[in-house]
């Protein structure tokens, strides 16, 4: 551990050295964060903070008029016997008063079925088991809709758990006609298994971050192209219209997403519909997961490519789909270029730049932990998450940037993700 001399010498010769900077050379080293990170990551957080203080000033409450709406509750299952339990207990809790709970064991070779059969002899739930996988969650999914009869349909995994009033909190968004969807809020509960380590804490901190500011702008400003396939809530006759899910993609709820979108309609964010999930608790896991949704990612941009060459569809969702080509693709590729460039320009500083580089994108982080905390409908418990934003700026992202460029790569040689 460095002594605080130590750490003082080498400040001065950090501030020393940035004394010797060109304005070029400022440049080249602060190009991607000042240019691109930091507006984009201040001016989202500014967004919101503003948006939060007017609803607040105006003590906005939506809510539905007349009945509320018919519910199908579909939980797809395949050797979730860990799980399904409190999944159903979850769903039967809730205390929304039309909903019927949907319960599909998809050739479970495990308990799952055993276990969730007591639910069905009190009456509380419809169970149907495939002898065999359908060897996809899609497959899952629409034989389960073939059994629905909601007006609303809402898909929540086998390992998800949703909290009391989640459903009557993403219903109240419906009473928009040009609603097709609704995402729910997901949040971390523990790694699977019941495992809380370092690594689920991250995840919790990453989905805070992603929901809180990356859900809620987009629905603000209309372009929520993504609801989430552990917690969303959609119009059952528009998912009967764009044909339900399609298993030529791994990412089934982005795919579906896009279907809906292109057929005219809007998905918002019901930020107090909460849904809680497992993740991955071993960074094998954690790799396979992320190289699978990132492989589905791209996997469902060129399906639905047509967007980029076709202008009769909605503009702003047009917009979304570039920005996520350019943010999530292109840009990936491009930062680690860029600092490639750096070692080789700035070989004798480039412990100097790299901190430089480190502490801008410290600030930005910061700044957006504390705006999702506060955001946040669990405040207290998001915001003691702040202390991790150093570990994800130092190592988190970049290792998901590594993952995210292997994904693409195995995409492009034509190799199929694992599950």
């Amino acid at each position: 551990m460095a002594s605080p001399a130590e750490v003082t010498l080498f400040l001065s010769s950090l501030v020393e050295w940035w004394r010797s900077l060109t304005p070029i050379e400022w440049l080249l080293i602060l190009a991607v964060p000042l240019l691109i990170d930091l507006p984009r990551s201040i001016g989202r957080c500014t967004v919101l903070l503003i948006h939060a203080l007017y609803l607040r000033a105006r003590h906005r409450a939506a809510d539905l008029g007349g009945d509320a709406p018919t519910v199908s509750i579909i939980i797809p299952a395949h050797n979730e016997e860990a799980s399904i339990r409190k999944s159903i207990e979850a769903a039967v809790e809730d205390d929304y008063p039309r909903k019927e709970i949907i319960v599909v064991d998809d050739g479970s070779n495990d308990r799952t079925y055993e276990y969730a059969r007591p639910y069905v002899q009190n009456g509380r739930v419809k169970l149907f088991k495939r002898d065999s996988s359908s060897g996809s969650k899609t497959g899952a999914l629409n034989y389960g809709f073939t059994f629905s009869t909601g007006e609303l349909s809402i898909v929540v995994d086998a390992d998800s758990l949703i909290e009391r009033h989640a459903i009557r909190e993403a219903t109240r968004y419906f009473d928009s006609k040009s609603v097709v969807a609704v995402s729910g809020n997901v949040k971390i509960l523990s790694g699977d298994g019941g495992v809380t380590n370092l690594l689920t804490k991250l995840q919790a901190y990453e989905y805070m971050l992603s929901f809180e500011i990356g859900r809620r702008l987009q629905a603000l400003i209309g372009t929520l192209v993504i609801s989430p396939g552990a917690f969303t809530c959609f119009r059952s006759s528009v998912g009967r219209q764009v044909g339900l899910f399609d298993s030529d993609t791994i990412t089934e709820d982005f795919d579906f997403s896009v279907k809906m979108r292109k057929a005219g309609y809007r998905i918002d964010f019901a930020p107090r519909a909460i849904a809680w999930t497992y993740c991955p608790a071993t960074w094998r896991s954690w790799v396979r997961q992320r190289t699978r949704w990132s492989h589905g990612q791209i996997s469902t941009l060129r399906k639905h490519f047509d967007l980029f060459r076709k202008h009769r569809y909605n503009m702003r969702f047009v917009l979304t789909m570039y920005d996520m080509l350019l943010m999530d693709i292109v840009l990936v590729s491009v930062r680690i270029f860029w600092f490639a460039s750096l070692a080789v320009l700035f070989t004798p500083g480039l412990l100097f730049s790299s901190v430089t580089i480190l502490i801008v994108y410290l600030v930005a982080e910061l700044f957006s932990a504390f705006t999702a905390g506060l955001l946040s409908p669990r405040r207290g418990q998001d915001l003691r998450r702040i202390y991790l934003a150093p570990l994800m700026v130092l190592f988190y992202r970049p290792l998901y940037t590594l993952v995210r460029i292997a994904a693409y790569i195995e995409w492009y040689r034509n190799r199929r993700a694992a599950w």
